[in-house]
């Protein structure tokens, strides 16, 4: 398959969703876990015919405008606040992971920032707002401190964003709510939910040219309801036909909601759901014999999945915000992204958030590689409006801000992937997909 991007723009309506629902289900995808490794028993992705880490650091040195090499450990060190979430549920711990293993590799390879390391100041937020609070005072409160790196956070960004505002420049990661995509200032790389149902719906119109679709998605958690209620209103856009179907999550009988929603005869299925979901629903439409292509959230590509299914994910479309870094053999980035894990962080979880935190550090060293390493919170802003891309593991092109006239200025992209599963561990080539206004909604 080759990569699509449309070109079309059409009326944004207002965001109004309430914080939980955009999350579309990640209050479901994840509980508490050991530092993001793998577990003894998971079945990791290959990483068979990966680049070497002199290819890795030939190609990140020249986008980072670092020099390869080594930083000098004798010059004092440039930090960066990290503010993540993870000891709950939702639980993300191979955000901390992945960034700790961006770090590094920029100190080993890229030459640090200007010649001085990187040292990352990790704040852990557990559930509360109380705890976010208290990061984003740490954060202002450490004179070493001038960057703060949002990871994904499900609750307190508002009062990150108030407490260092104007003190310490921010940047975001991936938004989970309103308050992030309406945050001024800030801006995230990665669209989030604001790109997913748009993009899935643009994939099942414009490349599987389906004319009637069964959606089936988790009644009970507000993440998938939401998603739901945006396909819809994508697929209104695009014209399709479609039916929606409600089920309860992790429910083992997925097999009467497939038939309701008529994916017996559809010409696709989408499945809006956390991780828990994805194994009955597998189970469930092979009982059915069901032959329409399955688009899921890549939530089921999570390893438990695999080993839940036989050793195997499920052979369906996945759709996610970044290159399908699951295949490296399909694509030279996330080929490139592997092989700095795999050196950094062999056990680590390489899925989930992982990738966005990884290249969060990867944007951060580019960033103050060009600012130096003292840059104020309006300099930090000017470039991320000025930063036109490409997103290493994303788009070649970016426009941070050019939605703020629609409510939702820290936006920079709404561009997602869509990769076709084709079991033992292969994988057709992403397919790319600009949503741009489609599937946003009240």
């Amino acid at each position: 398959m080759t990569g699509y991007i449309s070109g079309r723009r059409r009326n944004w309506r207002a965001v109004a969703a309430a914080g939980a629902g955009v999350l579309l289900g990640l209050t479901g995808c994840s509980g508490p876990e050991s530092n993001g490794q793998t577990g003894a028993n998971a079945t990791p992705a290959s990483t068979a015919g990966l680049p070497s880490l002199s290819v890795a650091q030939s190609t990140l040195s020249a986008y980072v405008g670092g020099t390869p090499g080594s930083a000098d450990a004798g010059k004092p060190p440039v930090h960066i606040g990290f503010i993540t979430q993870h000891g709950g549920i939702p639980s993300f711990p191979e955000s901390q992971v992945a960034a700790e293993a961006a770090v590094k590799f920029v100190n080993d390879k890229l030459g640090g920032i200007g010649g001085r390391p990187l040292a990352l100041v990790p704040c852990v937020v557990v559930s509360a707002q109380e705890e976010a609070l208290n990061c984003a005072q740490k954060m202002a409160n450490d004179e070493r401190v001038k960057v703060v790196q949002l990871s994904l956070l499900t609750v307190g960004t508002a009062a990150v964003y108030e407490t260092l505002s104007d003190r310490k420049a921010v940047v975001g990661q991936t938004p989970a709510s309103p308050t992030d995509v309406a945050a001024k200032g800030v801006y995230q790389p990665w669209p989030g939910s604001y790109g997913i149902q748009g993009g899935i719906a643009k994939y099942v119109a414009d490349v599987l040219k389906a004319k009637r679709v069964a959606v089936v998605y988790d009644g009970d958690d507000p993440g998938s309801a939401f998603g739901a209620k945006s396909v819809a209103a994508a697929f209104g856009h695009l014209g399709v036909s479609f039916k929606q179907v409600a089920t309860q999550t992790g429910s083992a009988d997925v097999a009467s909601a497939l038939v309701s929603a008529g994916a017996l005869d559809a010409d696709a299925v989408v499945r809006i759901s956390n991780t828990p979901s994805c194994v009955p629903t597998a189970r469930a439409v092979q009982q059915l014999g069901v032959k329409a292509p399955i688009i899921a959230l890549d939530f089921c590509t999570d390893d438990s999945v695999r080993q839940a299914n036989g050793g195997d994910l499920p052979k369906w479309t996945y759709v996610g915000q970044s290159r399908n870094v699951l295949s490296p053999r399909t694509d030279q980035q996330a080929a490139i992204y592997r092989s700095v894990m795999n050196a950094y962080a062999p056990r680590a979880k390489v899925g989930g958030l992982a990738p966005y935190a990884w290249d969060s550090i990867i944007l951060d060293a580019k960033m103050l590689n060009q600012l130096g390493a003292d840059p104020t919170p309006a300099a930090v802003s000017d470039w991320w409006k000025g930063f036109g891309g490409p997103l290493f593991l994303g788009p070649d092109r970016v426009a941070c801000g050019f939605l703020a006239d629609k409510g939702l200025p820290s936006l920079c992209s709404t561009t997602v992937f869509l990769a076709e599963y084709q079991g033992g561990d292969r994988w057709e080539r992403s397919v790319e997909v600009n949503a741009e206004s489609i599937g946003i909604t009240k």
